[in-house]
């Protein structure tokens, strides 16, 4: 992959969870995040987080939709490479046949 940020396309990803996901997606969730946060640090990925049905309530089984994060790199194809070596694709979590990679431009970026 390129290395040049100042060069890289930004992508954002919408993954859909497959149905019934839940424990699947928590039992690897520390295993995708490290290495989330490794990309993170490297400059590939520039937000990430999951998306709901509902906001998480004290005590219940969270109700996820699948994730979204914004990728910095050049070609989609670089794009398809991170997601099929995700921890969440090996263990059946996210709906590949309805993925979407759209090409992005940030207009305005506000740190946690």
């Amino acid at each position: 992959m390129a290395t040049s940020l100042a060069s890289q396309n930004e992508w954002l990803v919408i993954l859909p969870d497959k149905p019934g996901a839940v424990e699947r997606r928590l039992a690897v969730r520390a295993e995708h995040l490290k290495v989330a946060n490794e990309r993170a640090a490297n400059g590939i990925i520039n937000f990430g987080g999951v998306m709901l049905d509902e906001h998480i309530k004290e005590g219940e089984v969270p109700k996820f939709k699948g994730s979204v994060m914004l990728i910095s790199v050049e070609t989609k194809e670089e794009v398809l490479e991170i997601i099929k070596s995700d921890k969440y694709v090996e263990n059946d979590v996210w709906d590949l046949e309805k993925v979407e990679i759209i090409p992005f431009k940030s207009a305005l970026r506000k740190a946690l």
